[in-house]
């Protein structure tokens, strides 16, 4: 974690950002979270891809759950830009902020406890290993529905299921693990979208099912559409992934990085694929201010 954090309304160490061990968020995993990275372009000089996407799907997950929090656009906006100024990062970096209570109320709920937001920010290359092709398995561990808790939310508590699957494909020697909904179709990474490529096809989970929504996945939507690309919303299983030409995952995290195999057996050629590679230059390009929507979705800071 980098020095300095917000907290509580305000800059504060990070040392100094700490809330009881009873409160709320703790026990009850009652809180909500998103995810923005950051690009270091020179000294003093920083972009935010999506910034305004990210503060909707907050505050559209406090919605989901009734959580009395608000925040304006303008105010989270400043709340980036005075993080920035204070960490005066020098490398690619991730800014997390979370919705979280600290109330110390014994009772699982939403709508008897207050809630603050608080900021951290962490230096971030590559999530994932983009320099070669990932090695997935299908995780033994299926996706909540949307029935049991939100699938369009970043909860706090949901992520054990996303630590469930990860680790296991960890301890087994993979990369990351690709995740089965209940009625067994895979759905995403335990904490990526998918995208796979068939005949010339993306195809894709629904955005109806257990998947989370991701942001990147979005751009990725309007990128292949710009590109004439067909896209098919179609429920994804085993043999579909196996038999693919190309299969990819998208994320805040990931970015866009490439898989070489699933469960042992290879995607395509094992290589970078067309799509994903033409989806890999048109991010660079967006990052790098080079893309006609580089004005639309990066936020520079100067610091």
């Amino acid at each position: 974690m980098l020095e300095f954090a917000y907290f509580e309304g305000v800059i504060v160490p990070s040392d100094q950002a700490k809330i009881s061990i009873a409160s709320h968020t703790i026990q009850y995993g009652t809180g909500v979270f998103g995810g923005m990275r950051g690009y270091f372009v020179e000294p003093g000089k920083a972009r935010l891809f999506r910034i305004e996407e990210h503060y909707k799907r907050l505050m559209a997950a406090l919605h989901i759950f009734s959580m009395d929090f608000q925040m304006s656009f303008e105010e989270f906006q400043m709340v980036l830009e005075a993080l920035i100024k204070a960490n005066n990062p020098k490398t690619g970096f991730y800014i997390r902020p979370i919705v979280y209570s600290d109330d110390e109320v014994l009772t699982p709920c939403f709508d008897k406890i207050s809630y603050k937001i608080a900021f951290y920010m962490i230096e971030l290359g590559d999530y994932l290993d983009t320099s070669r092709g990932l090695r997935l398995m299908v995780s033994s561990w299926k996706k909540f529905s949307d029935a049991s808790i939100s699938t369009k939310a970043k909860a706090s508590g949901a992520y054990l299921h996303a630590s469930e699957a990860r680790t296991e494909a960890n301890r087994l020697g993979y990369d990351e693990a690709l995740v089965m909904d209940e009625s067994w179709h895979i759905v995403e990474a335990s904490a990526a979208n998918m995208m796979l490529v068939s005949r010339g096809e993306v195809l894709m989970p629904p955005v109806g099912s257990s998947m989370l929504e991701g942001i990147t996945m979005r751009t990725v939507i309007e990128l292949l559409k710009e590109e004439g690309v067909p896209i098919i919303y179609t429920p994804i299983d085993r043999s579909m992934i196996y038999s693919a030409d190309e299969l990819f995952l998208t994320g805040s995290g990931a970015q866009i990085v490439f898989a070489k195999s699933v469960d042992d057996r290879q995607i395509g050629d094992g290589e970078m694929g067309p799509i994903c590679g033409l989806l890999r230059q048109n991010y660079t390009d967006i990052i790098n201010m080079n893309h006609p929507k580089s004005t639309l979705w990066m936020t520079e800071f100067n610091y």
